[in-house]
């Protein structure tokens, strides 16, 4: 029998209703998660870890005290459930698969339409792996092997390459050409002025490459 291929996708979360079911530490990194992408999130449980409940006593959540019901999920965008009670589990997953809703039963393969990744970020650089769910341990090792190698240079670079998007659209007016230059820039000195922590020098370099390119373009 083949493994299941996943297609690996970041989501928009911002201001989309995503429920989490259950309570417990599990239920609040999962929530931590949502919240850090701008998720409207409701959390459905009888109990919540004094830090869930602090959250919602500030009304950074929606706190529905009591256990799961199916109507719960109606107009969700996303749902983990995170319970010690198989049967929510297996109850948020029959709802949710009947109304189409991305699910993620916590460590519970059979039961999920999609699954999270092992993840650590610079910025706004995001590195995600996943092992398709065979081995969440695996993929959190590979995770911290990367991210000992992607440095903090990377946060400040991709501010560089966010701010010459625009002056790049305007002197390369050409798709090809802006994909030449960008890929360019991210293989020559930018990266290392960055990481010597040079940041006006790298800036300087960009642009000094941006016009050796539009000058190319126009012969």
């Amino acid at each position: 029998m083949s493994r299941k291929a996943y297609y690996p996708l970041f989501a928009d979360l911002e201001g989309r209703r995503c429920i989490v079911v259950g309570g417990g530490i599990v239920a609040q990194r999962k929530v931590t998660m949502l919240l850090r992408c701008g998720a409207a999130v409701t959390v459905v449980s009888p109990t919540l870890t004094p830090s869930l409940a602090l959250s919602a006593q500030r009304g950074r959540i929606r706190h529905i005290h009591r256990r799961f019901r199916p109507r719960d999920v109606r107009g969700a965008w996303l749902v983990y459930a995170a319970t010690d009670d198989q049967r929510i589990n297996e109850q948020v997953y029959e709802t949710t698969s009947r109304l189409r809703i991305f699910t993620n039963v916590v460590d519970q393969k059979p039961l999920c339409s999609f699954i999270a990744p092992a993840i650590f970020t610079r910025g706004s650089l995001t590195v995600a792996v996943s092992t398709g769910g065979a081995s969440p341990s695996l993929s959190k090792r590979i995770r911290d092997e990367l991210a000992h190698r992607v440095g903090a240079e990377y946060a400040p670079l991709l501010r560089l390459l966010a701010d010459l998007r625009g002056i790049a659209k305007r002197r390369l007016p050409q798709y090809e050409d802006r994909k030449r230059y960008f890929d360019q820039l991210v293989r020559g000195r930018v990266v290392e002025l960055m990481r010597a922590g040079k940041r006006r020098e790298a800036r300087a370099e960009a642009l000094k490459l941006l016009g050796r390119c539009a000058n190319n373009g126009h012969r």
